[in-house]
């Protein structure tokens, strides 16, 4: 049985419903199948509004945002507890949104340009066209 097999029957994780008592809860594969070498994005922030209060201590949520590659991880730490520790939260995911953002015009410039140059080799600096 392909590999293959194993993504074809099951349901993409960003369709199948949040874990109950949690606002998000998503594992989504990064590449194409065909690509797929277990890269994927790991998110979860815990819903504690049925939570009650535990010796006069408001509940802290599990939060949770993974990045994997085929051989790395990187876990991104963030908080709710102090003012200074949700704002920061904040700050860090819209900077990596930004970041982000920037990162895909920038990839979306050099791959229409290699699209580009591919047609037409000799209009460019580069003479010979490299995969």
């Amino acid at each position: 049985m392909s590999y293959l097999t194993l993504y074809a029957l099951r349901r993409p994780a960003s369709l199948r419903p949040a874990r109950r008592g949690a606002r998000v809860d998503e594992t989504m594969l990064l590449n194409l199948p065909e690509f797929d070498g277990g890269a994927h994005i790991r998110v979860l922030v815990e819903d504690t509004s049925a939570h009650s209060l535990r010796r006069r201590r408001l509940p802290s949520p599990r939060l949770k945002l993974r990045i994997a590659d085929c051989e790395n991880a990187i876990h991104l730490e963030f908080s709710v507890e102090s003012a200074g520790e949700r704002e920061n939260s904040l700050h860090k995911i819209d900077t990596l949104i930004a970041s982000l953002e920037r990162f895909r015009s920038g990839l979306q410039a050099e791959a229409e340009l290699r699209v580009e140059r591919k047609r037409h080799p000799r209009n460019g600096k580069e003479t010979r066209c490299h995969t």
